[in-house]
């Protein structure tokens, strides 16, 4: 069988390193798993994009070599035990053309994990799957041309690795669509608890019936998530979202699910977003915080009927509790930052569940989850008056087709919907 490079170099980072790791950098193991996960293929990535050139050929079989001459493949736990994992900043310019500031923005904003986590991670795989690849090389007689066609060869497979919701397009300027849905304005959050499997009408549908679905389902979202209030601080916004039937489930986000179940938004190329007082963020085009902030600045009115949602495309909870995952206070302190910059916007928490189970456990839950982002995003430093409530809507108002497992990943959520800028 031909040896699989994306393949053997997920077999270097076990479950037991992984737990060191979390233990040396002060992460969840979760969040260094998912780091991971994505980091593996773009390192690669890069190795076989240097190695596309002659000059660049010569340059990744020499670091291959010097990396296994050194016996880092057989010092992985050492190495992160001890910390000592910072290559040299030499190594990784020659990889990552001086991209590895994006690169670690992108990880940390993926997986949740801090930015010096994902830097310590990138030093770490890095050098470990060139110590794979010059072992590779050694054992196998090739040169530096050989070893830049292999690559080659190799890079289907690592871009076939490339988690959902993870773009390689803004670092190395290729298409990489792990997407199944088209974006709409009003969306709604990811939280656990995901069954099911997943059905569809795809590419077998004819064209004509995709677009009058496509009218279709703009008309309902239009006049969906209908809301009416009695005060700022007690909203009971009443939601009219039709249900979706198997025609219809739609069209809520680009993602897919995960492997634990969980819808993984794709957060688009990263960019820069500069708040009213100077305070800056590194966020996806697709994310709460650039959709949230370009309302915040734009001429567009407060829909006080319908309500101005936003999902959070990265706030997840421990299965069936209310209790937030560490890899969602990323976001949540960037909604603080939010609230900072916009001190006259207001804002209000919204939860929403799958249909599984008892509507009334249901209802519960969204509330209790809802509240808790809400205060949580108060405790990490957000204006008190910025927050003017919150509340749990069940299964009600789904954006997605209960009977599919990537409908009810889409339906467990917890939304932000402005009532004040």
């Amino acid at each position: 069988m031909a040896f699989n490079l994306m393949d053997a170099a997920k077999t270097l980072f076990s479950n037991e390193l992984v737990n060191q790791a979390s233990t040396t950098l002060g992460e969840n193991e979760s969040g260094i798993s998912k780091a991971l996960h994505a980091l593996i293929p773009t390192t690669l990535m890069s190795i076989i994009n240097t190695s596309g050139s002659t000059d660049g050929a010569n340059t990744v079989a020499q670091l291959a070599t010097e990396q296994y001459n050194a016996g880092t493949l057989s010092n992985l736990g050492a190495l992160m035990g001890e910390n000592k994992v910072a290559a040299s900043p030499g190594v990784l310019g020659s990889l990552f053309n001086n991209k590895s500031d994006l690169i670690n923005t992108l990880i940390a904003q993926f997986s949740g994990v801090k930015s010096s986590t994902a830097s310590s991670l990138l030093s770490w795989v890095a050098p470990a799957v060139l110590s794979l690849i010059g072992k590779h090389a050694s054992t196998n007689n090739l040169n530096a041309s050989s070893l830049s066609s292999w690559l080659g060869d190799q890079k289907d497979s690592v871009k076939a690795a490339v988690p959902a919701g993870f773009s390689l397009g803004s670092i190395f300027g290729e298409s990489q669509s792990t997407t199944v849905k088209n974006v709409q304005q009003a969306a709604h959050t990811v939280q656990p608890e995901a069954e099911g499997s997943s059905s569809g009408l795809g590419w077998l549908v004819p064209i004509f019936l995709l677009i009058a679905l496509a009218a279709a389902a703009l008309y309902f979202f239009k006049d969906g998530c209908n809301k009416k209030e009695t005060a700022a601080n007690q909203d009971t916004t009443l939601h009219t979202m039709p249900t979706p039937t198997a025609t219809t489930t739609t069209a809520s986000v680009m993602g897919a699910l995960d492997s634990l179940g969980n819808w993984e938004y794709n957060l688009g190329n990263i960019s820069s977003i500069k708040l009213p007082d100077g305070v800056t963020l590194e966020v996806g085009e697709n994310s709460t915080e650039a959709k949230l902030v370009h309302f915040l600045q734009s001429n567009d009115a407060v829909d006080t009927a319908k309500g101005n949602w936003f999902e959070f495309t990265n706030v997840r909870f421990n299965t069936g509790s209310s209790t937030i995952t560490d890899a969602s206070l990323a976001q949540l302190k960037n909604m603080v930052a939010i609230a900072k910059a916009f001190p006259n916007a207001r804002f209000k928490v919204g939860g929403y569940t799958d249909n599984t189970g008892d509507e009334a456990n249901n209802v519960t839950l969204s509330k209790n989850r809802a509240a808790a982002v809400a205060k949580k995003i108060v405790e990490l430093g957000a204006p008190a008056a910025s927050i003017v409530g919150s509340d749990g809507y069940g299964s009600q108002y789904p954006l997605a087709d209960n009977a599919t497992a990537e409908g009810k990943a889409q339906n467990r959520r917890v939304s932000v919907n402005v009532k004040a800028k």
